[in-house]
């Protein structure tokens, strides 16, 4: 397991990365990222890939319908220094085409045949360890009816394929992160676990917590690791 640097020195972006799940809201937040610092992207989407404005040249849309196809994943993994997750669930993403979780396997092939090595998945900040029980949170929110329970549910699933060995043979990260729409536009901090974190419960932007996954992509500081993303802590002297 790798560990976090100890300075603020500056650190390296990958020079191509795929995006899965780039239409949504964190989707767009990494795409904004790669066009201010001029990184390459493949833009990954099931549908509507008129959603992905502003494509720079040498970047490009992938329309890949389900993530149970793995010819269509290492296609559109090819020439990638890494693959970013920014998968949600909607109301519209009800068959397990759609589901990181149910197919694991699949993108750890769709990975090995493009020769990509590095994958940063998103999740949230409830989340508990891999191979740890599920939080109280986590619990609770998987029992709600609608897309909130299903996305909680996914989430933990996908921790849980973690634990039971998926993707074992790439260099994965799991970021426990908070964030939305609303975030702070500031840089989030990570740490292990909450024991002695300077972070905090408070979200970021997706733009914010997209260029803390592009940073990591490339400095491989978490690697099968699952940190806390999110807010630095405020000092009571600061606030």
């Amino acid at each position: 397991m790798s560990h976090p640097p100890t300075d603020d020195r500056p650190r390296a972006y990958p020079g191509h990365v795929a995006v899965v799940g780039a239409a949504g809201g964190l989707g767009q937040g990494i795409l904004a990222v790669c066009r201010d610092e001029g990184i390459a992207f493949t833009a990954v989407v099931r549908s509507r890939p008129e959603r992905i404005t502003s494509v720079p040249p040498g970047s490009r849309v992938a329309v890949v319908t389900s993530l149970a196809d793995r010819s269509a994943l290492a296609a559109a993994f090819r020439g990638a220094d890494a693959i970013l997750t920014a998968l949600g669930v909607t109301a519209t993403s009800h068959d397990a085409s759609a589901s990181l979780a149910a197919n694991m396997d699949t993108v750890e092939q769709a990975m090995i045949d493009a020769g990509v090595e590095r994958i940063v998945v998103v999740n949230t900040l409830l989340s508990s360890l891999p191979g740890a029980p599920a939080s109280r949170a986590m619990r609770f929110f998987s029992w709600l009816p609608g897309t909130v329970g299903r996305g909680a549910r996914e989430q933990q699933a996908v921790v849980d394929a973690l634990a039971r060995g998926a993707l074992s043979s790439r260099r994965w990260t799991l970021v426990r992160g908070g964030l939305n729409a609303r975030g702070s536009d500031e840089p989030p901090v990570a740490s292990a676990d909450w024991t002695g974190a300077q972070n905090s419960w408070m979200p970021v932007s997706y733009r914010a917590m997209g260029r803390w996954m592009l940073h990591e992509a490339a400095a491989n500081d978490f690697v099968r690791a699952a940190p806390l993303v999110s807010r630095r802590r405020r000092s009571r002297a600061s606030t």
